[in-house]
């Protein structure tokens, strides 16, 4: 107690009172972080994702296309690079390979039509065809004479597509995990539009090996994340499964420049097989296999990917 000018005495607030402020000061963000974590991983993680592209030089920017605004990310010094992704996917999932890739090459890779950040027309199929068409007026967009191409699962096959349509286009082509000829499949139109847990975690295991160990509270944030595109992707696995005259079987013949081909052994989603017969299509292509990786190898096994494909466009 301390005697107070009046002559009355007055208890002493305890020091931990006194300290609470400045608790509640540090706790509260601090709450609010793992609260965050907890309920919108995601959010944290496409955020910090975008502060790793802005670092090694990536830039976010958009261009008209015909009558859609596409958005790109462009970064990087040297001959032109236009990356393709595949379905459920958008342009910053190429980030693990962006920053090598950079050093070498003036990289551009787009989100295609209705993915990332670009229009979503509801008018659309989709279609490969349709992202074809897009790739090429990206290109035609940006100026550029005769880019290298790479692409990614859907997006191989889309950027094959481009290839045949318009081998002139094109100098050199990269396919990772590639679709495109016709093969035996289990895949609906919904398994990359998860609704539940279950769903979601038997989607990734198709994906890869180590998704399936993702924690619940992170399953939910993509389901939620990804409810907005669900549409869309269910639109381009519809069109991938039931058009007749997508696959590339036989078409490939006007695709005469040289072509890489990195694929995993154990891909649960476009087998190795594919890959092995797109080589026997494409008599100049090189066949790199990624031994015992899935269809996420590009990025899961990428030291491999990364020295095939720098070497490849060396």
């Amino acid at each position: 107690m301390k005697r107070m000018a009046d002559g009355g005495w007055q208890t002493a607030k305890p020091n931990a009172i006194r300290r609470l402020p400045s608790a509640i000061w540090f706790l509260t963000p601090l709450v609010a972080l793992l609260a965050l974590i907890y309920f919108r991983p995601l959010t944290l993680f496409f955020a910090a994702r975008r502060v790793y592209l802005a670092l090694i030089g990536m830039k976010s920017e958009f261009v008209q296309v015909g009558s859609h605004r596409i958005h790109y990310w462009v970064g990087g010094e040297g001959p032109p690079l236009v990356l393709v992704h595949g379905v459920a996917m958008r342009a910053e999932d190429w980030a693990p390979l962006l920053r090598t890739l950079a050093k070498t090459h003036r990289v551009y890779a787009p989100d295609l039509l209705g993915y990332g950040d670009s229009d979503q027309p509801r008018g659309s199929d989709y279609s490969v065809a349709t992202q074809s068409d897009i790739v090429r007026g990206f290109i035609d967009a940006m100026h550029l004479q005769q880019p290298d191409v790479a692409g990614i699962s859907m997006g191989g096959w889309i950027a094959m597509k481009f290839a045949s349509e318009h081998p002139e286009r094109v100098k050199r082509l990269v396919l990772l995990s590639s679709a495109g000829l016709a093969y035996e499949s289990t895949l609906t139109e919904s398994s990359f539009s998860a609704t539940t847990i279950a769903e979601q975690r038997a989607s990734f295991a198709l994906q890869s090996d180590l998704a399936p160990r993702l924690p619940d509270f992170i399953l939910r944030d993509v389901i939620r994340h990804s409810k907005t595109k669900a549409w869309i992707v269910r639109a381009s696995m519809r069109s991938m499964l039931t058009r007749a005259d997508l696959p590339l079987d036989g078409k490939l013949q006007r695709v005469h420049m040289p072509v890489l081909i990195v694929a995993g052994t154990k891909d649960r989603i476009v087998p190795f097989d594919v890959a092995k017969r797109l080589h026997r299509e494409l008599p100049q292509s090189q066949l790199v296999p990624l031994t015992g990786c899935g269809h996420l190898g590009a990025f899961e096994c990428r030291r491999e990917t990364i020295r095939a494909v720098t070497a490849f466009l060396r």
